[in-house]
């Protein structure tokens, strides 16, 4: 059984933990997140990515096959601009231990974006079948 102080002050420490991680540390103490209008595509050799929104995304983040428990292929790219069709080549996205994906031996099975945006932090998934 735990003393009535000892639960009391428990209870103060969860409180302040659960405030600290619903602050997501801007200043209005909200967090947004943007859900992006992306049109992604796979021509076979590459991946054509369009963004429909009207603002630009930066410090873009684009990831083949993601996982929860593995990561994907992953290409960073720094811009890309409202109304912007961006096409890259498919053997250019990579796992961090260097391999590369290629088309001829994987199948790509989703693509998700992620990245900052005038309105917070923006994201997209979609998936092949």
């Amino acid at each position: 059984m735990w003393p009535r102080r000892m639960l009391s002050t428990l209870g103060l420490l969860v409180a302040a933990v659960l405030a600290a991680g619903t602050n997501g540390g801007d200043e209005t103490g909200t967090t947004s997140t943007v859900d992006l209008a992306a049109q992604v595509r796979f021509t076979g050799t590459q991946i054509v990515i369009r963004n429909a929104d009207p603002f630009d995304w930066t410090n873009v983040k684009l990831e083949i096959n993601s996982g929860l428990v593995r990561g994907g292929f992953v290409l960073n790219v720094s811009r890309i601009s409202a109304g912007q069709e961006y096409t890259v080549g498919a053997m250019q996205f990579a796992k961090g231990d260097g391999e590369r994906f290629n088309p001829l031996t994987h199948k790509p099975q989703n693509f998700t974006i992620s990245c900052d945006t005038p309105r917070g932090r923006g994201f997209y998934y979609g998936e092949w079948k």
